[in-house]
């Protein structure tokens, strides 16, 4: 299971607040771009916290799902410079049940990744670039 962590504790909580506070909510024609989630496969995984966050991509579209629970945030990170520079697309939260995922975009040959964090811990753990 590959994975990256930040455990950076107060700056990386700080980090995610600022950015939750300056993300923009994607349009409804903004996140379909054209996406479906139809013949989705697993291509990425990471974990924090016994909370499990994937990635899903179908061929031309990626989304974030995590298995948590209530108040934990799951998103997609996408990169048009290889990695270096990243759009944070999707922030969702699970509001009821043991799941949630982000909406479904298109990686337009582009590298994205799934990132979540549990609602009670900083840390922030990513899955791969895919």
């Amino acid at each position: 299971m590959s994975m990256r962590k930040t455990s950076l504790g107060t700056l990386a909580a700080a980090g995610l607040a600022g950015a939750l506070l300056t993300a923009v909510t994607p349009t409804a024609a903004q996140a379909a771009e054209g996406c479906n989630t139809n013949n989705a496969r697993t291509v990425a995984n990471a974990s924090t916290h016994s909370r499990g966050i994937e990635l899903r991509y179908n061929g031309a579209c990626a989304w974030g799902r995590i298995f948590g629970s209530p108040g934990d945030l799951v998103w997609v990170d996408r990169s048009f410079d290889g990695g270096r520079t990243w759009e944070q697309l999707s922030v969702t939260k699970i509001n009821t049940g043991g799941s949630n995922f982000t909406d479904a975009f298109n990686n337009r040959g582009n590298l994205m990744r799934a990132c979540g964090k549990a609602s009670n811990f900083p840390e922030v753990a990513c899955t791969t670039w895919w």
